[in-house]
């Protein structure tokens, strides 16, 4: 639980100035924040079918957030006014329902391919440690020097595969 410091009370925090004041005007930013935010998944979803860098994807992420925020607050605070949304023109009402079907279309679209492009990574990085597990069990023939200055087979190592060294010198 936070602290608070009831000796100097905080004064109430105002709501941002520029949201949309009635029901009419969030409807019309809505449909556009839609829009926009379809657009946007749209090209993410491109970006992950094309493999692209990961700063490219990182980048999708940091503009998706504050939409989805924005997204949230409006149409959350339209849903609750119900007389507002009776009001509205058929016309708008209709582009909601069309922005609407195109984003959560986009939506499921971008989550797919997301999903394919985690799968794609993780057979990819499962392959990258299956082959070191097999190079670093992989049995292996030394040849050293014996003495006469002839070549000679010795076992391969056994235990780790850390090397160490003795120091003989003393």
């Amino acid at each position: 639980m936070d602290k608070v410091d009831v000796r100097f009370p905080q004064p109430a925090k105002a709501p941002p100035s520029n949201l949309p004041k009635n029901a009419l005007e969030r409807a019309t930013v809505l449909v556009t924040l839609m829009a926009r935010m379809t657009s946007l998944l749209q090209q993410e979803t491109a970006a992950v079918q094309a493999r692209r860098p990961t700063s490219e994807l990182a980048q999708f992420a940091k503009d998706k957030q504050p939409m989805s925020l924005v997204y949230e607050d409006i149409s959350r605070t339209l849903r609750v006014d119900r007389e507002g949304m009776r009001n509205l023109p058929d016309e708008l009402k209709a582009s909601l329902k069309e922005a609407a079907t195109a984003l959560y279309a986009a939506s499921a679209e971008n989550a797919e391919a997301l999903r394919l492009g985690g799968i794609a990574q993780k057979i990819i990085v499962d392959t990258v440690v299956g082959a070191v597990t097999k190079a670093q069990k992989a049995p292996t023939t030394a040849y050293a020097a014996h003495m006469g200055g002839g070549r000679g087979y010795t076992p391969p190592p056994s235990g780790s595969r850390a090397s160490a060294t003795l120091n003989t010198r003393l």
